[in-house]
């Protein structure tokens, strides 16, 4: 049997995407060595079960190698052809950046209609329990950065009233680089290492930490096409919050690996403070912005 691989790209947990070819089939392949085990398995894991929600934008998982025999871990999907969201973001008008962000959006919202049961829902509040033992890990083990004390006292102020806002299946650490394009313009969801039962913010916060510095017009169509564009005055405070944390620990578990890094996450955590300007206002500036309108118009009238 003949078999052609083309590499796609090596994630930054050294996992590698591949598209491999055999007579009549084409899979999108998953392969990392031992140490990455978990991470595939829950990739795969991750589509099985979005994929019965929102099959036209989730690769269907076709199997999974975890035996390691050769030192590797490999799952196997069912490929469709596209490309990197990130590369249409960069060239497209605003309009079209806003609108691929709505179809997200909407997606998001799909994913996160699926009822959790009684198990589900206890490991939700759990997680969100322990997010102030991720702000106690910042505050003794990780790395500081300038003007960490606005979040801290953003998150101190509210802690009373820091309640989980929607328990929902997370697709966990959502970002643009986790998003492919068809040439139809659909979105195709990557495998997530990371889903599972927690707050419906953390999907909008990791879009804020990752996404936001580079693609706020992206982000702000997220957020209009999850809500309908009518967007609850309750949510706008819980995004702040878990923004918030995720500005102090998520960047600095980035920031410990490296002093590049070090540098690179101190200016991604003062973005996101300035972005909910010193954490004083719920709503950041991208979204609030008068130029949005404009582009909401815009893409309306191109029925995108």
């Amino acid at each position: 049997m003949q078999v052609s691989y083309r590499k796609l790209f090596t994630d930054n947990n050294d996992i590698e995407y591949s598209v491999v070819k055999t007579q009549g089939t084409r899979c999108l392949c998953l392969q990392g060595n031992t140490k990455n085990q978990a991470r595939v398995k829950k990739a795969f894991l991750s589509s099985k079960f979005f994929f019965e929600q929102a099959s036209e934008n989730i690769f269907k998982p076709l199997s999974i190698n975890t035996s390691a025999k050769d030192g590797l871990v490999t799952a196997l999907f069912e490929n469709i052809d596209g490309g990197e969201l990130s590369k249409f973001l960069l060239v497209v008008p605003p309009a079209w950046q806003y609108a691929a962000g709505k179809k997200l959006g909407l997606l998001l919202r799909q994913l996160h209609s699926v009822p959790l049961n009684t198990k589900q829902k206890e490991k939700a509040s759990k997680r969100h329990e322990k997010f102030m033992e991720h702000l106690a890990s910042y505050i003794a083990d990780l790395p500081h950065f300038k003007n960490d004390k606005y979040a801290m006292e953003a998150i101190s102020s509210r802690y009373d009233h820091f309640k989980i806002y929607r328990p929902v299946m997370r697709y966990g650490g959502l970002k643009h680089q986790k998003i492919m394009i068809t040439k139809e313009s659909s979105l195709l969801l990557l495998p997530s290492y990371t889903y599972g039962p927690g707050d419906m913010c953390e999907d909008f916060a990791s879009l804020e930490c990752e996404s936001a510095g580079l693609y706020p017009l992206f982000c702000a169509g997220v957020i209009d096409g999850y809500f309908a564009s009518k967007v609850p005055s309750k949510f706008w405070l819980h995004f702040a919050l878990y923004s918030a944390l995720y500005s102090l620990w998520k960047c600095a578990l980035v920031a410990k690996q490296s002093p590049q890094m070090m540098v690179k996450m101190q200016l991604n955590s003062d973005r996101i403070r300035e972005d909910f300007d010193d954490f004083k206002k719920p709503v950041p500036q991208w979204y609030s912005d008068p130029k949005l309108q404009d582009i909401r118009t815009q893409a309306l009238k191109l029925s995108i």
